[in-house]
């Protein structure tokens, strides 16, 4: 019934006529198929704007699980959904912890008799300015609804409802004042919290009300004794709004939450306290100081175009603003579809897995390094959970679980649990990350401040996990499963070996750099036992097993045994490494998740294949983002899977970033190889490029690369070379780029410590000082 409704306006413009006209919300209440298969109905209208930051459409998807949401890392929702999810609230027993849901008090609905014909309404996500529009054209008044998680009041979601009259032709027609018809529509009661009835009070000259709840269910006794406490307070909503019949009005309402009731009292009181215009443009400016500090711009190409744009939105609508009115709480990390999602098994209950490293923080990490140190700062507050898994697995140091939450408990559903007692790449992965951030950023600080001690307590937990076989005289691995998880308990899994040698080698390079405030008995050992682990390699077929025992033609899940050329940039030669992605090409399942096409096209891109590389760019995403907001899903259409899947987005960041751009970061240089423009794009550009304390920024175009420097840090001053000169880059400076060859820029080495063999599979000793 809701289904025809939507699609016959007439009809259910008559039927307004014989019911209650607030009960009749059709337009902006569709219902859409919940679960990994999508109905065979769904929808999804077309985006009729040209502008590469705005997404404009005449009617919503018919699949709500495809609508945009709003955020700002401490609240989000998705928009017109009766759900509010906060940063860190979780419900839930250990694998059964998700998000929480709050009732949203601020899905305020404009009547449907505003979308009957001929008043058709336009719904626009404005990434621009971090709001989601409403605008109604009707015959004596425009009404623009803007809905938008502050980014300044950052507990607050707020409605805001502008009534623009027209003015008439006859100067003398007598005109009455407007009325627009508007719904408080918060959904049922929460199944998470215990709120209690809402009492209301007078703030500012409005009427406010307010409840507060504790979570049901603790994630774990041990480290979450007591529930966690949530506030809502919520401005209240007339039926109707009256607006003069000349001029115009905005009508402001407001939803605040915070874990503190007196936080976000003192929210709802300075938002009201606030001009409705002033309040708005406050918001905007924090976007669009984001958008100074670093964006990517691409010309010629408006659908890849609005994709990147889309994906920076909805990923700084999760991360907490930098600029906040009162101070932010803890940060609990970056889930695979965001904060705005999380209530259910199907969107991951907004967990932490090994995808916030390898998927989402590299392209963080270059353009907003401090957002790339809140993730690991995640990490950091539960690394003594940490400590304590490994000690129950019979290993040492720090043994991240594969899904984490509020505690840093292992949550992973008891659906699952192959998963949660194999895939332990996950610490080596973190480790990874650490080591991504140490060569951007060479923070000090935050080595002394947890970072040694996190590095080396990851390296002595795969210390503990390596064992000699004295047959080979190499030290395996076992019993792990790589990020093909189609493929469990098995040994020596090739990226897992990989990425946990990196963890050994960054232990004994992160030792050095803190010995002066950090002590390490015999950092040499770590490096001893990444030197000799096993590393699967086919001499015959000049290729990677993706573990020892692989048999040759079975499928895989996803990407595995590639990511050793990108992102591990694992040293090999050109012949493997393009026979590594042809072959796993031939053998990975087309139903498995867009990442695995972007290490595709960043893996042909290295081996010099530009077609093949454009046929995995356009897998990439052309089946997995979907209309009219740039939502993706885990699966390729008509499958849905897990909505919005920031994974799949930060795949395809990497292969614009990492692939076309050419950057590669290691730890005493970044290098660029290779530039080029995207497919079908003219121009191709990344402004913001963070390198030790210097902005940098790229322009690709079809006839050359340039380089311009912003900023420049006084104590890493950057020397770049191009094959053939080294030139000091100075602010102001712009530089020309080989395209076909390799430019390399860095700084004076960082303190007198050698770097990382970064090699593994020698049954050999290691070499004395390697």
């Amino acid at each position: 019934m809701w289904r025809f409704l939507t699609r016959n306006k007439q009809v259910a413009a008559m039927m307004g006529l014989l019911t209650v006209a607030a009960l009749v919300v059709v337009v902006m209440t569709t219902k859409g198929s919940e679960g990994g298969h999508a109905a065979a109905n769904d929808e999804e209208p077309e985006d009729i704007n040209n502008d590469p930051k705005v997404f404009s459409t005449f009617r919503l998807p018919t699949n709500d699980r495809f609508m945009a949401s709003i955020g700002n890392g401490h609240v989000a929702a998705n928009v017109f959904s009766d759900t509010v999810y906060m940063n860190g609230l979780y419900n839930g027993n250990k694998g059964e912890s998700h998000r929480a849901r709050i009732p949203n008090w601020a899905n305020i609905r404009l009547n449907s008799t505003l979308s009957h014909i001929p008043y058709s309404p336009v719904y626009s996500l404005d990434t621009k300015e971090g709001a989601f529009k409403v605008r109604v054209d009707r015959e004596r008044s425009i009404v623009t609804q803007r809905i938008f998680a502050h980014r300044y009041y950052t507990r607050a979601i707020i409605n805001q409802i502008q009534v623009m009259a027209k003015a008439h032709a006859e100067p003398n027609f007598v005109r009455h004042e407007i009325w627009i018809a508007i719904q408080l529509i918060p959904g049922p009661d929460s199944e998470d919290i215990g709120f209690k009835d809402p009492v209301p009070e007078i703030i500012e000259g409005r009427t406010v009300r307010s409840t507060c709840g504790q979570t049901l269910k603790s994630e774990d006794i041990v480290y979450q004794p007591l529930p966690v406490e949530v506030c809502v307070f919520w401005t209240s909503v007339p039926d109707h709004l009256v607006a003069p019949q000349h001029g115009s009005r905005v009508f402001t309402f407001v939803m605040t939450a915070d874990t503190n009731r007196t936080v976000a009292r003192e929210e709802m009181i300075r938002v009201l306290q606030e001009d409705g215009e002033e309040l708005y443009d406050k918001h905007v400016a924090e976007w669009q100081k984001l958008h100074q500090q670093a964006h990517i711009e691409i010309e010629g190409n408006l659908k890849v175009a609005k994709v990147v744009n889309a994906i920076w939105y909805y990923f700084l609508s999760s991360l907490p603003s930098e600029d906040s009115h009162q101070p932010l709480g803890r940060f609990y990390g970056l889930s695979p579809t965001g904060l705005a999602r999380g209530g259910t098994l199907e969107d991951y209950e907004g967990h932490n897995f090994w995808d916030t490293e390898i998927w989402m923080f590299p392209s963080i990490l270059l353009l907003y390094p401090k957002y790339a140190e809140k993730l690991l700062q995640y990490r950091l507050d539960v690394a003594y959970v940490a400590a304590q898994l490994a000690k129950v697995t019979g290993h040492k140091g720090y043994r991240f679980p594969w899904e984490s939450a509020y505690t840093g408990v292992e949550v992973t559903q008891p659906c699952c649990p192959e998963v949660a007692e194999y895939e332990q790449h996950i610490t080596a992965c973190i480790s990874f990350a650490v080591r991504q951030y140490l060569a951007t950023t060479r923070n000090e600080e935050w080595l002394k401040h947890g970072g040694c001690d996190i590095v080396t307590n990851i390296a002595d937990f795969w210390a503990s996990r390596a064992v000699i076989n004295y047959n080979t005289g190499l030290y395996d691995i076992e019993n792990v499963m790589g990020p093909d998880e189609d493929h469990s308990n098995i040994n020596n899994s090739a990226f897992t070996n990989v990425v946990a040698g990196y963890s050994l080698y960054l232990a004994q390079y992160v030792s050095c750099l803190c010995k002066s405030y950090y002590s390490v008995e015999d950092p040499d050992h770590w490096a001893d036992i990444a030197w000799s682990l096993y590393l699967p390699y086919d001499e015959k077929n000049d290729y990677h097993p993706q573990y020892e025992g692989y048999v040759r033609g079975e499928s895989i899940k996803q990407a595995d045994a590639v990511l050793l050329g990108y992102p591990l940039l694992y040293k090999m030669n050109t012949t493997t490494r393009k026979n590594d992605i042809d072959y796993y090409e031939s053998v990975t399942r087309k139903s498995g998740p867009a990442m695995t096409w972007s290490m595709h096209a960043i893996g042909y891109l290295d081996v010099e294949d530009k077609a093949k590389a454009a046929a995995m760019f356009s897998e990439s995403y052309q089946k997995y983002v979907r209309e009219p907001f740039k939502v993706w899903s885990e699966l390729q259409s008509p499958q849905v899977g897990a909505v919005n899947f920031f994974t799949g987005m930060g795949g395809f960041l990497q292969t614009l970033i990492f692939g076309y751009a050419g950057i590669r970061i290691h730890l005493d240089r970044i290098e660029i190889i290779r530039p080029q423009l995207p497919p079908e794009t003219k121009e191709f550009k990344i402004k913001g490029i963070k390198y030790l304390g210097s902005s940098l920024s790229m322009h690709i175009q079809a006839t050359s690369v340039t380089l311009t420097v912003s900023s420049v840090h006084d104590q890493w001053p950057l020397v770049m070379n191009d094959g053939r000169y080294n030139v000091t880059l100075t602010p102001g400076m712009t530089v020309t780029l080989p395209k076909d060859g390799i430019s390399t820029i860095r700084a004076v080495p960082w303190k007198d410590c050698k770097l990382p063999a970064d090699i593994i599979g020698q049954n050999y000793l290691r070499p004395i000082g390697s």
